[in-house]
């Protein structure tokens, strides 16, 4: 029988861009931003899914991408007398929306955004998707970005299909979580059903032209945590590093 899981937090102060050693799963990662904005970052289950979470506690605004395990957010989130109010879709693949049904379940008012294009009715019989009932959508264009803007709490939306349609990528605060579109040394998979690696190779020629213009020093946080180039498994790399070593930000196809 496996241990039960032990669950932790680690928290840092300002923007310091020391890697720490993997989170385990369910332990968070606390940075807070001179802007007074939290970014809380954890990986999730089997396939080591990075969730980030967005938080401007002066106003009670919680932001989460993809999580995963509804029960552990609550839980943390509960210490700091926190709840989630806003989930952020990068994609609707059964292993990024997995907490969807427990969240609506426990957090019934939670608002729930994804792309428009992420509505994919016609691939639900796919075992590789599965629905979510949106309340706002954003309707941007590939290839193209739109602000998300809560209390202190600002991202850019950039429509990065290919790995999947409606997907997207999402920055600000000293992160760029990349979902699917890049791990940290390589990008999504190209052969699920919906794929296009056509646009994947455009989001991706875009996503580097986005990444060039952003400090070096934010972290990469790819939607799930696979080998670097190191033969080490980080939870995240900078974007100086990403741009120099992952694969697909210097393929050839670019």
């Amino acid at each position: 029988m496996n241990p039960a899981p032990q669950y932790g937090s680690t928290i840092a102060i300002g923007y310091d861009r020391v890697r720490l050693g993997m989170l385990a799963g369910g332990e968070f990662h606390k940075q807070v931003g001179d802007d007074g904005v939290e970014v809380w970052v954890t990986q999730m289950g089997g396939y080591m899914n990075m969730n980030t979470a967005f938080i401007d506690k002066g106003n009670g605004i919680v932001a989460i991408v993809d999580p995963f395990d509804s029960e552990r957010w609550i839980e943390g989130l509960a210490e700091e007398g926190l709840h989630p109010t806003h989930l952020l879709y990068t994609h609707t693949h059964r292993d990024h929306v997995e907490g969807y049904p427990a969240m609506i379940s426990l957090v019934p008012n939670v608002e729930v955004w994804g792309h428009e294009e992420a509505r994919v009715p016609g691939l639900l019989g796919h075992v590789v998707f599965k629905n979510v009932d949106f309340t706002n959508t954003w309707k941007n264009d590939p290839g193209s970005s739109i602000e998300w803007r809560l209390g202190s709490i600002s991202l850019v939306v950039t429509h990065s299909p290919g790995h999947a349609p409606g997907h997207v990528t999402l920055h600000g605060h000293g992160v760029y979580h990349a979902g699917d579109l890049l791990f940290t040394n390589g990008m999504g998979r190209v052969d699920l059903p919906g794929s296009d690696p056509r646009a994947q190779w455009s989001s991706i020629r875009h996503a580097k032209s986005i990444l060039q213009e952003l400090p070096e020093d934010w972290r990469l946080i790819p939607g799930h945590r696979y080998d670097w180039v190191d033969g080490t498994t980080p939870d995240w790399v900078t974007i100086g590093e990403a741009l120099k070593h992952n694969y697909a930000l210097n393929s050839p196809n670019l």
